[in-house]
């Protein structure tokens, strides 16, 4: 009895059963099974989501390492194994050079990118190759404050739903301009923000109608914080963990505190 070669599988049920594996091997494992295989694993409805693993899995190494300055991917096993399977040069790769090759599979079509690296090159590529693109998260280091970038990103980016940000980002500049462009807007992420009484405004004004929001690690004082809940009032979802409580009860404190961590309005 002939036995069926992988290259013979029937091409729609290899497209069912490699839409499940993930992104990591349909970049690193299936494409060298077989030239078929190779060939399905580049239907852009497996691009779509496009969530890149981050360095933390190999930070303590890099940082002692020949490479740690700029490259922390190289200890990372994910970029290691990639670097191997395609031959490259471990001098030559650049995150923007392996977004673009993610991004051009998806031809166009990403909905959600997340970036362990971040450039304001890499970032001009994303505005002018992902227009459907609907979430984008961005490392907790990386620092966007230029408004030429801002405002390319949020005028080419209209679908734009949710955005996750680093520390030291110009949070009034960034929503004033996705007011003006991503009507969709619906959720905000912001790691070890210290939000001010004008930051605080911005939100109320600009997304108003923001559904979801996360400041983890946030400092806030009590009066921006009862601003913020009372503008903004289409909120589910609401979780800080940091807090400047000031001039208020020990026991309305530590109630305040559970309904933030728990995500329920006040």
């Amino acid at each position: 009895m002939d036995q069926r070669r992988w290259e013979d599988l029937d091409v729609d049920c290899l497209l069912i059963v490699l839409g499940r594996v993930g992104m990591e091997s349909l970049l690193l494992d299936v494409p060298f099974v077989c030239k078929s295989w190779y060939k399905a694993s580049l239907d852009p409805s497996f691009w779509q989501c496009l969530i890149l693993p981050d360095f933390h899995d190999g930070f303590m190494v890099a940082r002692f390492s020949y490479f740690a300055k700029n490259q922390y991917w190289i200890a990372t096993p994910f970029y290691r194994k990639f670097i191997r399977q395609y031959r490259i040069s471990k001098y030559r790769f650049s995150m923007t050079g392996f977004v673009k090759l993610l991004v051009s599979r998806s031809r166009g079509n990403a909905t959600s990118l997340s970036l362990p690296e971040c450039s304001n090159r890499l970032l001009r590529l994303v505005a002018n190759t992902c227009p459907s693109l609907k979430a984008l998260s961005l490392p907790r280091n990386f620092v966007l404050r230029q408004s030429s970038i801002i405002m390319e990103l949020t005028e080419k980016l209209k679908h734009l739903e949710s955005l996750s940000l680093g520390d030291s980002t110009d949070i009034t500049e960034i929503l004033s301009q996705i007011s003006l462009h991503c009507k969709n807007f619906r959720r905000l992420d912001v790691f070890r923000a210290s939000l001010c009484k004008d930051e605080v405004l911005s939100i109320v004004k600009f997304v108003p109608n923001i559904e979801y929001l996360s400041l983890r690690r946030a400092i806030i004082r009590r009066c921006d914080l009862i601003t913020l809940l009372q503008g903004c009032r289409e909120l589910v979802f609401w979780m800080s963990v940091v807090l400047v409580l000031m001039r208020v009860t020990m026991k309305y404190q530590c109630l305040l505190l559970i309904f933030l961590i728990l995500g329920v309005r006040v």
